[in-house]
């Protein structure tokens, strides 16, 4: 995709199909777009740079819970009016919160792009944030809290963040504990939003047919907001590298287990290797752990690897369902597996597959303005100008001996092992992961 070098306010660029710009403006507020001619379609995002990890442990579950209350109604706007808006012209209103950021997205017609601008930055600005809105909400976020602690999947895989982790922000969930949210008060809140939601913390992407000149001057509201104090400080991570069997009980009859290690960051070179490693050893119907387990055992309907990636640090995983009795089976493969890699490494047979694989993924997952939006937003929060073609050729360049490398760096530490559901003998996993 053409890339036009950043832009100042008021200078006027050509629109060219593909085209990404980007323009930051005097607060420090940043706009990047992708001009996609073709499509008869916009997304919008606002994507502020303040996620679970930032918050200290009085505030766990405070950028949530915040996500949850822009909706409920500004001075011009009642939340019922909010929502209507969006879906009178047939579009899209959502929000996420992730552990890095948050994340305001509407997706419509570009004949309607000025009103979901109008709409997003209502919400970002001029919220009221009732006492009667938060003791609402709150109510809706502890059932959500509890619909949580019932998928044995999630309990997992929010263990093993704990454990390697610790008490950083990388290792509490994003939604918040049932303790930390009924604690939680409006002026606790609203000083949140005040803190993080300045311009110099606001990055609004869209992507689809936009003008991006006419965005950057419609964002005078969000533009001229006052500056306080501070923009969002990320502590650095604290890695627990010791592994450890974690197990939490549930009346059911089979039991969800993740496997971990921890893996770097974003940016770290090593990502590459790693993500083809992935593919290998658990990425799809052909990848090795898929075929051993599923169809020359049929010991699960399915097992999956890969990494989650945050700006300095991360953590690479297996993960699958299974009847209790299966367990130690499927961790004896699994071990078996990464071993065999480590040593012995990846064919270039299955090398050359998983460069194919991951750029027909790649290909297919930025296919629409939405998850274009999505990555430009994300991006620009975390400071990547890489663009995809550059992000793909690294991967091609990867080799059989840097993956091996990598296997054996990663897989000879001690995992970390997350079982949820089912009873399981604990002292026969303990004496197989002791040996690892």
């Amino acid at each position: 995709m053409p890339v036009i070098p950043r832009s100042r306010p008021g200078r006027r660029l050509p629109q060219l199909d593909g085209a990404v710009r980007r323009t930051v403006l005097r607060s420090g507020l940043q706009v990047v777009t992708e001009d996609i001619r073709s499509t008869s379609t916009y997304s919008l995002g606002v994507f502020v740079a303040v996620g679970s990890r930032h918050e200290t442990p009085s505030l766990h579950g405070a950028s949530h819970f915040l996500e949850h209350l822009l909706f409920k109604g500004t001075p011009s706007r009642t939340a019922e009016q909010i929502s209507a808006a969006i879906e009178a012209v047939g579009g899209e209103l959502n929000a996420y919160t992730a552990k890095e950021h948050t994340c305001f997205y509407a997706r419509v017609l570009h004949s309607d792009a000025e009103l979901a601008l109008d709409v997003l930055t209502d919400m970002i600005t001029h919220s009221e944030i009732t006492s009667q809105d938060v003791d609402a909400e709150r109510a809706v976020i502890l059932d959500e809290i509890s619909m949580h602690a019932d998928d044995p999947a999630e309990i997992a895989a929010e263990a093993v963040a704990a454990q390697i982790f610790g008490k950083s922000g990388l290792g509490r969930p994003v939604i918040g504990s049932a303790a930390a949210v009924i604690a939680l008060t409006q002026r606790q809140i609203v000083h949140h939003w005040r803190r993080h939601y300045q311009p110099g913390c606001l990055v609004v992407a869209a992507a689809g047919k936009v003008d991006h000149d006419r965005l950057v001057e419609r964002l005078s509201a969000l533009d001229a907001r006052p500056s306080l104090a501070a923009a969002t400080r990320t502590a650095a991570s604290t890695i627990n590298r010791r592994g450890g069997l974690l197990m939490h009980r549930l009346p059911l009859e089979q039991c969800s287990a993740v496997l971990a290690f921890p893996s770097p960051g974003v940016f770290d070179a090593r990502r590459f290797p790693l993500g083809l490693l992935s593919l290998i050893i658990g990425g799809g119907m052909a990848s090795r752990l898929f075929v051993e387990v599923r169809e020359r055992r049929g010991l699960s309907y399915g097992i999956d690897a890969g990494e989650t990636a945050y700006s300095d640090a991360g953590l690479w995983s297996v993960e699958w369902q299974c009847a209790p009795g299966k367990l130690r089976q499927i961790l004896d493969l699994v071990r078996a597996t990464l071993a065999d890699v480590a040593a012995d490494g990846v064919t270039e047979e299955e090398l050359a597959r998983a460069k194919g694989q991951m750029r027909g993924q790649t290909a297919l997952s930025y296919e629409g303005p939405g998850s274009r939006m999505g990555r430009l937003g994300v991006n620009a929060i975390l400071g990547d100008e890489r663009t995809l073609d550059e992000l793909l050729r690294r991967f091609d360049q990867v080799t059989t001996d840097q993956v091996r490398a990598e296997a054996e760096v990663l897989f000879t530490h001690p995992p970390t092992l997350a079982i949820a559901g089912a009873r399981v003998s604990a002292r026969q996993i303990e004496s197989l992961l002791s040996g690892w």
